[in-house]
């Protein structure tokens, strides 16, 4: 019968640890590599989901409204490309509030609202750059 060396028979040892653990290694590696690229997968695929957009409500429609008309105005949209706009005098100012049914103080809570809500603030913006582009197209 023939003896190993001790010497032998640990270096063979450690050698069988070694294949283990690297092949431990390996399939944890590649556990992590698949994991990654699902990841990455799922996080695209909610990129690529539809954006939420908001609808308006009559409060939102109604400040757009008032907003259009106030750019308008001041003459911060119209003719004069480049030129400063003119402030708008208190009196036609209040007009402006009347007339689309807002107050002084509800006009600060909707621009509040608006400073939490920048989504919402695109939606009105759009809104009001559609009602601008009606009423210019209105006017000759």
């Amino acid at each position: 019968m023939l003896t190993c060396n001790p010497v032998i028979k640990f270096i063979i040892c450690v050698l069988s640890f070694l294949k283990k653990l690297k092949f431990r290694q390996m399939t944890l590696r590649d556990t992590f590599r698949k994991s990654f690229f699902s990841l990455l997968f799922g996080l695209v695929l909610l990129g690529c989901s539809e954006k939420k957009s908001f609808t308006l409500d009559n409060d939102d429609i109604r400040f757009a409204g008032f907003y259009s008309d106030y750019l308008l105005l001041s003459g911060a949209i119209g003719e004069k490309e480049g030129a400063a706009p003119e402030p708008v005098d208190t009196a036609e100012l209040n007009g402006l509030l009347v007339r689309h049914g807002f107050s002084r103080e509800s006009l600060t809570r909707k621009s509040a609202a608006y400073k939490e809500n920048p989504e919402l603030w695109r939606a009105v913006l759009l809104q009001v750059r559609e009602n601008i582009r009606k009423k210019s197209a209105v006017v000759p």
